[in-house]
């Protein structure tokens, strides 16, 4: 069971807020879902058409967001419920991941790094020199920051995380295992008959507020800078190419993959297994559906679908009519015979 131990009054302390319904005095022991919740556990429902759920749940306690007639457990009625269980998650979380600060006997730290005020470095894992990590970061078993990179304050880097060097990371960054930042990118010429290497001597910058998936890559750029926007959120086995220039607030879903020198604009998304062609731009706002390929640039806002990416509506009626043709072939045939005799 994931332990939480407050009070609901101190839920909605935490919470700033909510209406009551029952006491304030119930120990939420626990958190689960509707379904699995017991007695001692707080929940929540996410709307109306979920009350029947919320009524027939054996949770002790509920975020809901109107009083629910016919619910035994106590509630906190809050606007949203399921932002507000994801608060109450978080402390969850934050209990269950705790580290205690220091640098582990078993860790390498250069003499030449800099580590702020309150930052675990675990067994295994290396800062190179040059390299510096801020206040409160947490440097799990395993990891490897490069030279000269740099990680900001309360960041996360997971265990086995490879930062390479000359990367730099914002503050409140989370780095999930596995990933690679500032692999080479993947550039070659051909010359008589052979692919030569260009060396790829740029940098990853990546702004605050961003989360990386695990076994993620996102390549170096070949002179200047592949950037990653603020609170940019990118899943897992995602593969951003050299040289991309992602926006703010962009979310790439699990398998997107993305080739070298694209600009995508804040707010786009990425559904899962995405992706697109190179040296392309997808606007602000713009959604590409899941498995979708954009071989040109998508304009602002557009919603696209399928492979080659269309306009969601002109896929939607190619598909209906995909969804005729054997029925019109038939058809032909038919037509065909006719004329013949």
């Amino acid at each position: 069971m994931s332990q939480l131990d407050l009070t609901l009054d101190q839920v909605r302390a935490l919470l700033g807020g909510g209406t009551l319904v029952g006491s304030g005095a119930f120990l939420c022991r626990g958190v689960a879902s509707l379904g699995a919740a017991g007695p001692s556990d707080l929940s929540f429902v996410r709307g109306e058409r979920n009350f029947n759920d919320a009524r027939e749940s054996a949770a002790g306690a509920l975020l809901v967001p109107t009083p629910i007639d016919g619910v035994g457990a106590h509630q906190l009625a809050v606007p949203d419920p399921f932002l507000a269980f994801g608060a109450v998650l978080r402390v969850v979380a934050e209990r269950k991941r705790h580290q205690v600060p220091g640098v582990h006997s078993g860790a390498h730290v250069d003499e030449t790094a800099r580590i702020g005020e309150g930052v675990t470095v675990g067994p295994g894992a290396v800062v190179s020199e040059h390299a510096s990590v801020g206040d409160g970061s947490v440097i799990y078993g395993g990891a490897f920051l490069g030279s000269r990179s740099t990680v900001g304050a309360d960041c996360v880097l997971h265990p086995n995380v490879v930062v390479m060097e000359d990367v730099d990371i914002g503050d409140r960054v989370t780095i999930h295992g596995g990933s690679v930042i500032g692999a080479d990118g993947y550039g070659f010429m051909q010359h008589e008959g052979r692919h030569l290497k260009v060396p790829q001597v740029g940098r990853v910058v990546i702004g605050d507020d961003v989360e990386i998936g695990a076994l993620t890559t996102i390549d170096r750029a070949t002179i200047d800078a592949t950037v990653i926007g603020r609170g940019t959120k990118i899943g897992d086995l995602v593969h951003v190419g050299h040289n991309c220039r992602i926006g703010e607030d962009v979310l790439l879903l699990p398998t997107v993959a993305i080739s070298g020198s694209v600009v995508v604009g804040d707010r786009a998304v990425f559904a899962g297994r995405s992706g697109c062609v190179d040296n392309i731009e997808i606007g602000a706002d713009a959604v590409l559906a899941a498995t979708a390929v954009a071989y040109k640039d998508v304009p602002v806002g557009a919603r696209v679908w399928g492979n080659p990416a269309r306009d969601q509506g002109q896929e939607k009626r190619m598909q209906v009519l995909l969804g005729r043709l054997p029925g019109m072939a038939s058809d032909l045939r038919d037509i065909k015979k006719r004329l013949g005799a």
